[in-house]
């Protein structure tokens, strides 16, 4: 869990029907939680979050740690509800593979112990943002966080789920059409009144199924903006929160669940917020987010039956929201506000049919051109395959004999020239027209059509010197090629270009913080034709272990 946004308190006191044994459980978790016991004296606290609404999260604080512990509501559950022990699992994985969630760090099956199973994972401080507008946040800071989420969803969706021993994690096949029957049974099991639009709903997604049901990549099924937390000052993702409803299946379920805001109905006063998200400026449009997504799995952007994931998102949060409130009829929910949700089931449902009626077009990306975040050339579309196709089949597998080469020469000064393989690699790339892609004049690109390569050799330390496109020489060969003299690009452009050597660029001052320009404290004034430098510089050069003085150096400039 983390700090929210909008600086509401994080947690309160623990809510009565969800007290827990402080002293079983502390006792329990000296025994069995590593460091847990690290500091004699101190006591454990134990705060209740207020935010979620279904399984109980709480904040532990003993001395200087923190954690954060999740278990089972209590009372009468629904049938399949509420499997924390599956949380666990798929934290455990994602964390394994490098995907940002909290660290797990142990689960408890023994009931006794607090009345239920629970388990605790590390606690993640950052952002949490409550309200989908981001007010008080700039309107670059809101894109990049929207665009930062869209991504983390597609990497989500292009993990292996073999690579994470996660086969079994769902039942496989079908997943829409068992998803619509358990929703319905769910929905059923909890209503409080009869709701006609949930039924036609259920009866129209029934009838209204993918021919294509059989995708199965892990989701997360609550995927949303409230459930992530940011780098504090960042537009990171540090972790994805609430697991609950994770599986395996088709991935547009998650991506239709997080486009419902720019659909939601404004006559729901308690989350009106969201109403008004089309109105902030910064926030991307629903069309803009499915390219970004659509571009980061490397996926057509055809999205056949968006209809049907949109619809069906509306009905399941219609279902969900009917179970917050069966859970607050039974006095076992999580949150004090529980009961306006009897208020939201019915306008769900009539917005998830409306949605089901609507046409949208096939290509979404394309819906709006002229406001889209990343609108490339045909020709920077085609490059960008390119790079990732050579990326795949030649970079990527070359990591190993690169590091390796490395870790062996660590102390020799070999270790400031290149393996062989990455000469071998830029050879390729030249010979595959892969080379200076940076510079519009050589390469056609537009700025938005290299930034989104560069994005994609960033994935490797190596990769922007295959490809010629590494700093500092980028920079460099920009200032000569829009500058430089004839004979100044004769003698250090073209052979730049070429790859034959390559540049420095210097800005290093000993007593400040000097790649900071602002920083500078050496001076330069003129004098008649010449100019006179005061200040000390530091010369950089592959030795690492030369310096320069300027003393009142008079040098000549051309």
């Amino acid at each position: 869990m983390g700090t929210d946004a909008a600086h509401e308190p994080e947690t309160a006191e623990v809510l009565p029907q969800h007290q827990l044994d402080c002293k079983s459980l502390d006792a329990y978790l000296n025994r069995h939680l590593p460091g847990f016991g690290a500091q004699p004296g101190a006591t454990l606290t134990i705060t209740q979050y207020r935010s979620g609404q279904s399984n109980p999260t709480f904040h532990l604080k003993k001395g200087f740690k923190a954690y954060v512990l999740r278990k089972k509501p209590p009372g009468s559950l629904l049938p399949k509800a509420h499997k924390i022990d599956r949380e666990y699992k798929v934290q455990k994985a994602l964390f394994s593979v490098g995907f940002p969630v909290p660290k797990v760090l142990l689960y408890c099956n023994d009931p006794s112990v607090i009345g239920t199973e629970f388990y605790v994972m590390e606690h993640v401080q950052g952002r949490i943002f409550r309200d989908f507008t981001l007010p008080g946040v700039s309107p670059a800071e809101r894109s990049a966080i929207y665009v930062a989420m869209v991504e983390t969803l597609a990497r989500l969706h292009s993990l292996n789920l073999q690579t994470m021993q996660l086969e079994g994690y769902g039942p496989g096949a079908g997943y829409c059409k068992r998803q619509v029957s358990t929703w319905t049974s769910q929905y059923q099991a909890a209503a409080h009144q009869d709701i006609p639009a949930m039924k036609q709903l259920s009866e129209w997604l029934m009838k209204n199924l993918p021919d294509n049901d059989n995708e199965s990549n892990l989701i997360h099924g609550d995927f949303k903006l409230d459930n992530i937390i940011f780098h504090p000052k960042e537009t990171r993702v540090l972790a994805v929160l609430d697991w609950e409803l994770s599986t395996t299946g088709h991935p547009l379920s998650d991506l239709a669940y997080l486009s419902l805001f720019y659909f939601w109905p404004r006559t729901i006063p308690m989350l009106h917020q969201s109403s008004q998200i089309q109105e902030s400026i910064g926030i991307p449009s629903m069309e803009e987010l499915v390219s970004v997504y659509c571009r980061y799995r490397g996926i057509n952007p055809i999205l056949p039956n968006w209809n049907f994931f949109l619809a069906f998102s509306y009905f399941k949060l219609a279902g969900i929201a009917q179970g917050v409130y069966s859970r607050y009829l039974l006095g076992n929910n999580s949150s004090e506000d529980s009961f306006l949700f009897a208020n939201i089931v019915q306008p769900l449902a009539e917005t998830g049919l409306q949605l089901s009626k609507r046409t949208f077009s096939n290509v979404l990306p394309q819906v709006d051109t002229t406001g889209q975040l990343f609108l490339q050339t045909k020709k920077g579309q085609e490059v960008l395959m390119e790079v990732k196709h050579f990326m795949k089949k030649h970079i990527l597998p070359a990591e190993k004999e690169v590091f390796e080469y490395y870790v062996q020469n660590e102390n020799s000064i070999e270790k400031w020239k290149q393996p062989l393989v990455i000469d071998k690699l830029k050879e390729m790339a030249k010979a595959q027209g892969l080379w200076n892609l940076f510079l519009p004049a050589v390469s056609g690109l537009s700025q938005v059509d290299y930034a989104l390569i560069a994005e994609e050799t960033g994935k490797c330390f190596f990769a922007p010197d295959v490809f010629n496109c590494q700093a500092p020489d980028t920079g460099n060969m920009e200032v000569l090629h829009l500058y430089g003299s004839e004979e100044q690009k004769q003698q250090w452009l073209e052979p730049l270009l070429r790859g034959d050597i390559t540049s420095a660029f210097c800005m290093t001052e000993p007593d400040v913080a000097s790649s900071d320009a602002t920083n500078i404290d050496c001076s330069i004034e003129q004098d008649g034709d010449s100019y006179i430098i005061n200040g000390k510089k530091w010369w950089s050069s592959g030795k690492n272990t030369e310096s320069l003085d300027f003393k009142k150096i008079i040098s000549k400039l051309e």
